[in-house]
């Protein structure tokens, strides 16, 4: 049974935006999905939002649903802010859902935004008791992980490069993207570590910009400006222990909520035409390959190469250029591309046969995973 749509999309540009708030972004980003939509503001009766590592930690006094509501002057039935890292997107989403199912709202409103790019220590901030020994910020959490992949499955540096080098082939193909550079395995091998074996090139970006998606029931899909996009399963999993964990490196909570989105959806991985990965780290993105059931476990370096998830291969992965190109949108650019694609209006980048798509989100230190399965 179809119980939610996406029936809205909008997002500003992404970059270094100094002169422009975080709440400014998420204004324009909103007014554009209703837009797109073919709504007003006066549909809108639900608000949830990602506030992003500047405004959610670093400002989070304020609840930011309360503050972007106020901006956007809307008085909605319901209303919240999730704060899960990465997967924020997708769960903000998947609670749309939820909420539209249960009656609390028809339309809702998902926003993403930030201006992490312009504020200082948006990612440096310590993360737990891990601070006390100097490890701070998500690059040094994601190094760990790549260390143990290389050494219990013989993952090589030019395999993490190949996600890289597939993100700016995607990203050469998308007019707004942050970051069109085309990038060699040469230039990949030559660049600087950031916390070894992570190069610049594995980790991905940082913006200012805010991204919005509408999501409402499938009874308004007939006064709807745009072709809905059906969301055919969602799903989430945790794993709150972290070091205590002697797995933690080696499996990420998308194992346990991906298979169970796909059964949801009554799909397998063969059936998915497009697939965008968060991908903070090239090394997440390997290691979502393996725990979506793509490939087998320890398989994903050598399933990239070839060229196989860029613009020409079998598997087209985040064909916008993703969090390592495109731009840090907090995973709603994701949710974005795959609206795109489905509607059939990703211009030069368009994927001619593609029918389902799989969004992920992957948040905090390895912890939070979401899962949304998109259809026609």
């Amino acid at each position: 049974m179809q119980s939610a749509i996406i029936a809205g999309i909008g997002h500003t540009e992404f970059g270094r935006l100094p002169e422009r708030t975080a709440f400014d972004l998420e204004v324009e980003a909103s007014k554009r999905a209703i837009e797109d939509a073919g709504l007003t503001p006066d549909d809108v009766d639900g608000l949830i939002t990602d506030p992003g590592p500047a405004q959610g930690i670093l400002d989070g006094i304020t609840p930011h649903y309360l503050a972007l509501g106020q901006y956007l002057g809307l008085d909605p039935a319901y209303t919240g802010s999730d704060i899960l890292g990465g997967a924020s997107s997708i769960a903000i989403i998947q609670r749309a859902v939820l909420a539209i199912e249960a009656g609390l709202c028809s339309v809702c409103l998902c926003v993403y935004g930030d201006s992490a790019l312009s504020t200082p220590g948006s990612y440096s901030y310590g993360r737990g008791d891990d601070a006390a020994f100097g490890l701070f910020g998500a690059v040094g959490i994601h190094a760990l992980a790549a260390q143990r992949h290389m050494h219990k499955w013989g993952t090589r540096p030019e395999q993490l490069a190949e996600v890289a080098i597939a993100a700016r082939k995607h990203a050469a193909q998308t007019p707004h993207a942050q970051n069109q550079r085309p990038l060699t395995l040469e230039q990949y091998l030559a660049d600087k570590y950031i916390a070894q074996p992570l190069r610049r090139a594995d980790c991905c970006l940082m913006s200012d910009g805010a991204a919005a998606v509408i999501v409402t029931c499938p009874d308004r899909a007939a006064d709807l400006r745009q072709s809905p996009v059906r969301i055919l399963g969602h799903g989430q999993a945790s794993s709150l222990s972290t070091w205590a964990s002697t797995d933690h490196f080696d499996t990420l909570p998308a194992a346990r909520c991906g298979p169970q989105t796909l059964a949801r959806a009554g799909l397998t991985p063969n059936d998915i035409d497009l697939v965008m990965l968060y991908d903070c780290f090239t090394i997440v993105v390997l290691m979502q390959l393996e725990d979506y059931g793509f490939c087998k476990k320890g398989e994903a370096g050598a399933f990239v190469e070839g060229g196989r998830i860029g613009p020409s291969g079998s598997l087209p992965v985040n064909t916008s250029g993703g969090l390592l190109a495109e731009g840090y949108g907090g995973g709603m650019l994701h949710v974005i591309e795959a609206v795109r694609q489905l509607r059939g209006v990703a211009e030069q980048r368009q994927i001619k046969t593609v029918q389902t798509a799989l969004v992920s989100g992957h948040g905090l230190g390895m912890n939070t995973h979401a899962t949304l399965v998109l259809g026609k």
